[in-house]
This record gives C-alpha cells, structure tokens and sequence, in this order.
C-alpha cells in the first residue's frame, strides 16, 4: 500500500462527496414537492457520512482531508453552472439532471477502485465498495423517479 496515493485517492472521494452534499443541498432548495426533498436531503446525509469515514481515514494516515486545502476555482464555476442548470426546473428536469450527477458519481467510484487497487488496504476498498453500492442505490431511486414520469 503506498500511504501518499491512498490519501489522493480518499481526498479524491471526498471531493465527490463534497459535490454530492451541494447538488443535494441545492437541489432540496430548488425543488418545491416534500416528496424530493426528503429524499434528497436524505442523500445529502448520505454523503456527509461517507466525507466524515474517508476525512477519518484520511488522517488516521496522517494526510490532510481535501477540505482543509484550498479549492479550485474551476470546480466553483463548475458548480454554478450545475446549479443555474437546476433553478426553475421541473420534477422531471431536476431528476433527469440527478441521475446524470449520481452516474457520474458512480463512476468515479468504479473508476477509483479499479485504478487503485494496489494501493489501498482491504479495509478501505471494504468501505469504499459499500459507499459505491449506497450510491448506486440513490442512482436507482432517482432513476425510478424519473422514469415514472415517461409512463
């Protein structure tokens, strides 16, 4: 296991799940129906756990979580155009835009773990897998939801 690029991999994770608890919080503020927002609150609450076991992980290495370093201003132009995206967006737009988010999410987690394998211990792709199946979960609900818009 090679510590420096386990903590780049985690911190990596962790900026996901920063995206996902904006595009969650927003999206709750967006939206008007208590049924979405519940939901997306819930997955909100989601992420913020996964941030706080891979912020544990990453220090009990001794690194330094991704939110102690100072963001980059592409991924905050990139998050505004995501939310302009959302705001005035019916149930079916915000959902579509969701599911696309959590894809993306989903992937990057695949992504990680393939690529990284050799670099983080069985403990941590234990966690790592589990948060990729919660994930995928979330991607299925929101995924549900929108279809059964198209019926």
């Amino acid at each position: 296991m090679n510590k420096e690029k386990s903590i780049v991999v985690l911190n990596n994770l962790i900026e996901i799940n920063n995206d996902r608890i904006q595009v969650y919080e927003t999206a709750t503020i967006v939206t008007e129906e208590s049924d979405l927002k519940n939901l997306f609150s819930e997955f909100q609450k989601t992420s913020e756990i996964f941030k706080s076991e891979l912020v544990e992980e990453v220090q009990k290495m001794g690194g330094i979580p991704v939110d102690v370093i100072k963001k980059n201003n592409f991924f905050v132009k990139l998050w505004m155009n995501f939310k302009a995206k959302l705001v005035d967006k019916d149930r079916e737009d915000i959902l579509n835009t969701l599911e696309y988010k959590e894809f993306v999410a989903i992937k990057s987690y695949k992504e990680t773990l393939t690529d990284n394998i050799d670099h983080l211990t069985v403990e941590l792709l234990i966690i790592l897998k589990s948060q990729q199946l919660l994930l995928t979960a979330h991607h299925d609900k929101v995924k549900k939801l929108g279809d059964l818009m198209l019926s």
